[in-house]
């Protein structure tokens, strides 16, 4: 098992990775001496669970809480579930939720965890390539509100990640690809020098599934830690790593679950970078990057998710986009992020990496990429 430490502003996050460890994995746990665990754990993950939830039962209590992870039941109700499941089964100070799936599970554990006697131990045990290599690698814990995507959380870090790369390993290869876009995310917007790094782990990927998603960890960790160690929050320059994100969410959200995570951000990126060329910023050929990078994860057409878009409804969702407010912006925009190139953003005069769009322009862009069905 690969052992490293993430630091997020002054937290020190150890991560442990391997494959088929699971007995190291539940001896890190236990190191953390809880009195008992709450196990939030997506149904659809529960082959994994059983062997660790044997392993565990015989250092502590533990008790499950099964979550259907559609986006839709991403809410406060369900984060209130939990909660009430954990006082129920005797959770105290000292216990530790464990969050075990993909990022929804992840958020709405982690915002559980943040609440419960007002902060209680995180850990998390990430099951899809979204998840391990980009979503709990933050101190970000959310929700989802009527109006849009992450609109109410918390700031948590957690006291331990762990992951069993043969976990990643059986996900159906449309799950795998759609969660390592936001690795390409990373290539584009973060480091571009690592763009034939990115395509050698993916062309390894069908084969070798797991040394892919131990290159993609690597990749993961090393675009994001620099930025996590300065600004954990994510209120600054790690804000970077929202490309692709605002018409994303948007998507995403509109799509009531016909349309993953990692689908949405791939379009949203598409729209962004066509965005930045609009508006003078971005060349052709980084546009052409974009298109080239993306269409190697043979990801549904957006129409296929989505059907016709209904420009309004897109319009008011980009309109609650949780960016507004981290710089000024007249009536009618959003805060995007942008491209002057590959791995260069658009910042303002503080250096955040954002800028005020006209939401008509970000629409217009993401019905372009939409017509094309390029990826």
């Amino acid at each position: 098992m690969l052992e490293g430490s993430l630091r997020i502003g002054s937290a020190a996050v150890p991560y442990r990775y391997g494959t088929d460890c699971a007995d190291a994995l539940c001896a890190s746990i236990a190191a953390l001496r809880p009195a008992s665990a709450v196990l939030a754990v997506d149904e659809a993950v529960l082959a994994h669970a059983e062997p660790l939830l044997r392993r565990l039962e015989r250092r502590m209590p533990v008790h499950p809480f099964v979550i259907a992870p559609a986006e839709q039941h991403k809410r406060l109700s369900l984060v209130e579930s939990l909660l009430d499941h954990a006082v129920a089964h005797r959770a105290d100070r000292t216990s530790v939720i464990l969050a075990m799936g993909g990022g929804l599970v992840g958020n709405v554990a982690g915002l559980a965890a943040s609440l419960l006697y007002r902060g209680v131990r995180l850990v998390h045990l990430p099951t899809t390539p979204v998840a391990a290599f980009d979503a709990v690698l933050s101190l970000k814990q959310g929700a989802n509100l009527r109006a849009g995507k992450n609109l109410c959380g918390a700031y948590l870090a957690p006291s331990l990640i762990c992951c069993d790369l043969t976990w990643l390993a059986t996900l159906p290869r449309p799950h795998l690809l759609t969660g390592v876009t936001e690795m390409a995310k990373n290539v584009l917007a973060v480091v571009p020098g690592r763009k034939d790094a990115f395509r050698e782990a993916l062309a390894r990927l069908p084969k070798h599934p797991v040394e892919s998603f131990d290159a993609l960890c690597e990749l993961g960790l090393a675009a994001k830690a620099p930025f996590l160690a300065t600004d954990p929050h994510e209120r600054n320059e790690a804000l970077v790593f929202e490309y692709g994100h605002t018409v994303g969410h948007a998507l995403e959200s509109l799509s009531a679950g016909a349309m993953s995570h990692g689908e949405a951000v791939a379009w949203g990126m598409l729209a962004a970078a066509e965005v930045s060329a609009q508006l003078g910023l971005l060349d052709q050929a980084d546009v052409d990057s974009h298109y080239a990078l993306l269409s190697a994860l043979r990801l549904p057409s957006a129409r296929t998710a989505l059907g016709d878009v209904d420009r309004a409804a897109l319009a008011a969702r980009l309109a609650t986009d949780n960016k507004r407010g981290h710089i000024p912006s007249p009536a009618g925009s959003v805060p995007m992020v942008l491209l002057r190139r590959l791995g260069e953003p658009v910042t303002d005069a503080d250096g955040r990496p954002l800028a005020p769009v006209p939401i008509e322009i970000a629409v217009e862009a993401f019905e372009k990429v939409a017509a094309n069905e390029v990826i």
